[in-house]
């Protein structure tokens, strides 16, 4: 999987068919990981935050192209209307706040890698990070 809707700018609209290209990719990659779940509660939200954070942890695509800055809006647009649909596939899971919380820090992850790509010597603590908030996505 490539890093997250890479057509992330400060200066230009969303190429709709490349938004809808990485959507579609990171798609597959939670849908996968959810058929791999056996635990039901917070499948998507655990399939969900892995899925961010395995692709904001890939290294940079090296160019021009390499996204910086903040998401494009339609990009965030595509984003909101993707995890609404997932939501009501995957009920309870909108209204736990454990679990919103764990998804909105993933999401907050992939914002921050865009303008500091994740380093070797920040691996280990993005890897505690993910393991809290996995911890997050599992009952009490």
């Amino acid at each position: 999987m490539s890093r997250p809707f890479p057509l992330i700018s400060t200066t230009e609209p969303a190429d709709v068919p490349a938004l809808a290209s990485s959507l579609i990719e990171f798609d597959r990659a939670v849908q996968a990981l959810i058929a791999q779940d056996p635990d039901a509660y917070g499948r998507f939200s655990r399939a969900y935050v892995t899925a961010m954070f395995r692709a904001c942890l890939l290294p940079p695509d090296p160019g021009a192209g390499t996204p910086r800055g903040r998401p494009d809006p339609e990009v965030a647009q595509a984003l909101k209307q993707w995890i609404h649909a997932q939501l009501q596939l995957h009920p309870g899971e909108g209204d736990d706040h454990r679990l919103t919380a764990a998804r909105r820090a993933a999401h907050g992850f992939w914002l921050q890698s865009m303008a500091c790509p994740i380093d070797d010597d920040g691996q280990p603590r993005a890897a505690r990070l993910l393991e809290g908030l996995l911890a997050l996505t599992r009952p009490l």
